[in-house]
């Protein structure tokens, strides 16, 4: 009888752990190919961001830290209005990440304004 309690509890835990709370998408895959060979941080962006519109297709929740990652993957390409837009989209979703989110956000914006405007010794030549 014991056994019998102790296959059941474990065939029920297995069928659990089948499918994930959150879909990434072979994240840790690309993650890994990119870390290896750092030009193909273009496929993980374009990987994750084939993964959040699936996941927001599908009316599913997109997994923790998506978001920020392909933020990331933009702000390391140099393309800091994009990284912006998306660092917003995981704040939005995550309220854990709001201060992160939110500290990243304002270092962003505090930047931008200082890239556009010209140094006062270069305009005075």
């Amino acid at each position: 009888m014991r056994t019998m309690i102790i296959l059941a509890t474990a065939t029920a835990l297995a069928g659990c752990a089948g499918k994930g709370l959150y879909q990434w998408g072979g994240y840790d895959e690309h993650l890994y190919a990119a870390y290896k060979e750092p030009a193909k941080a273009v496929v993980l962006r374009q990987k994750l961001q084939e993964q959040v519109q699936a996941s927001e297709k599908a009316g599913q929740k997109v997994a923790p830290g998506l978001y920020a990652e392909i933020g990331t993957l933009y702000l390391q390409a140099g393309e800091r209005q994009q990284a912006l837009g998306w660092y917003q989209k995981e704040q939005q979703a995550w309220p854990e990440s709001r201060t992160l989110m939110g500290a990243l956000i304002q270092n962003l914006q505090r930047l931008e304004p200082a890239s556009r405007t010209p140094n006062p010794q270069e305009a005075a030549q």
